[in-house]
């Protein structure tokens, strides 16, 4: 698009913006700065900004809960593009025109003794004007849903995983229903309980950990920076993370793209934002889930993100060195890179109610295999006592499905170190213990359990552009 077209168009935005309907909301242009339109709710606060170079963001955070819900950035491209993105955000901003209900999970063995009480609890709770939704699940379905709810109440038959339940769902209140309130249906006091937890419980701070490349793994690239990405999602959005590094592997500029779902669209505003702003940039580096064969992108976890060739697209928009791999290969690169203790080593990432996936360094090179399908454990034809989607559903179930895969890997692979990522298994020590009714102790590979396995998979992007730049 011609320049002067660019700027005129995001004027007309601009001005379209400020005469949409307000009855919902309130649209004003910012009292300090004219190139800021604030949109406000009861319950959020979003902001649209107008960049330099036409560059545009939009972001949507939930004023109860300080999360950012919404958050993208695109250059003016047309009308209709630009539209299609505020009505997307808008649409997250509905969402919070009304106060948001504080969601409570009422968890029992089966699900069927908790319906009831539920009903209950929800009738009272509109008669008392709280805002509260209860709904009520079976223990096996708790950890897939538990991080979209506030609360989490635990009857007596499960109130002996409370510890564990609190561990995984970290930032979550979870709340031991006494046998005497549970029994009686009392509403009244559950309802006091709830309210209670609510205005006293603090609920820890997740710690971020910075990673450092050592200088002996870096390869010189004096002439161009990189742009590195990665595509994941968590139980509510779908994130798109990059960093740009400059030529001295040192992060010029971090952002995070948040929405519901994103589409190839999205990873073009991210990459054509950053270019626009940077120069020069020759290699971008994706890392997505899935497997990733000669730029083919299969069986990925995102919606919308499935079976088509990601490689020849990027190349044919953007004429640049396109590297793309697999998010657990990159993370198990960006492991060892930070570390000097292990020169084999297996990266095994298991996700709630999905199919884990494996990095596999032996002397320091990652096997990507055949087709690239080394690591897809899902094809490992191994005994378990219930489907693998199944297990991977609760925390007992995940030590099985992982004490397996890591005795199949081990046997074949014999690596010096396991790093494991998996929020059901917050107890290193218990996985240990049943790794030994498969092998005896004195093989066992060194067990780590990492919590942040993004800042490997930027990392390690990073190093597999390295290694691949021309």
């Amino acid at each position: 698009m011609d320049e002067f077209l660019r700027d005129i168009h995001t004027i007309i935005f601009k001005q379209w913006i400020l005469i949409q309907d307000q009855s919902h909301c309130q649209i004003s242009l910012d009292e300090n700065n004219s190139h800021i339109i604030n949109i406000k709710t009861n319950y959020s606060f979003s902001q649209v900004i107008f960049n330099p170079l036409n560059i545009i963001e939009l972001s949507v955070t939930n004023t109860i809960t300080q999360n950012i819900e919404f958050y993208l950035h695109f250059q003016m491209k047309t009308m209709k593009h630009a539209t299609e993105l505020f009505n997307e955000m808008m649409n997250n901003i509905l969402q919070l025109v009304e106060k948001p209900k504080i969601k409570i999970l009422l968890s029992c063995s089966g699900g069927l003794t908790t319906s009831y009480f539920a009903s209950k609890l929800n009738e009272a709770a509109q008669l008392l004007d709280y805002h509260y939704e209860v709904k009520a699940i079976g223990y096996t379905d708790l950890f897939n849903v538990g991080n979209d709810y506030d609360v989490i109440l635990l009857a007596p038959q499960i109130s002996f995983m409370h510890a564990k339940v609190q561990e995984i769902l970290k930032d979550k209140i979870v709340l031991k229903m006494p046998p005497q309130v549970f029994a009686k249906y009392d509403v009244a006091k559950t309802l006091q309980m709830v309210r209670h937890a609510l205005e006293h419980q603090k609920l820890p701070q997740p710690v971020k950990t910075e990673l450092t490349l050592k200088p002996l793994k870096m390869i010189p690239h004096q002439n161009t920076k990189i742009l590195v990405l990665s595509l994941f999602r968590n139980s509510l959005r779908v994130h798109i993370a990059y960093h740009l590094y400059d030529e001295q592997n040192k992060v010029i500029a971090s952002n995070e793209i948040i929405k519901s779902k994103i589409s190839m669209e999205d990873i073009y505003d991210v990459i054509d934002t950053v270019l626009l702003q940077y120069t020069p940039i020759q290699i971008i580096g994706i890392s997505t889930p899935g497997i990733i064969n000669d730029g083919f992108v299969a069986s990925t976890s995102i919606i919308g993100l499935n079976n088509f060739n990601m490689y020849q697209l990027l190349k044919d928009r953007y004429h640049r060195q396109i590297i793309i791999d697999n998010d657990v290969n990159t993370a198990a690169v960006g492991y060892y890179a930070s570390q000097s203790q292990f020169s084999s080593l297996i990266f095994l990432f298991q996700p709630n109610n999905h199919f884990g996936g494996a990095g596999i360094i032996v002397n320091g090179q990652l096997i990507k295999g055949h087709a690239h399908i080394a690591g897809e454990v899902q094809y490992l034809p191994l005994n378990y006592s219930a489907p693998p989607h199944t297990l991977a559903k609760t925390p007992e179930g995940a030590l099985e499905l992982v004490a397996k895969t890591i005795t199949a890997l081990s046997s074949v692979i014999g690596p010096e170190a396991i790093i494991l990522s998996c929020t059901l298994i917050p107890d290193i020590h218990e996985l240990q213990k049943m790794l030994t009714q498969y092998i005896p102790e004195k093989y066992l590979p060194q067990m780590i359990k990492i919590e942040n396995i993004q800042e490997y998979i930027l990392l390690g992007q990073l190093i597999l552009c390295l290694q691949d730049y021309k």
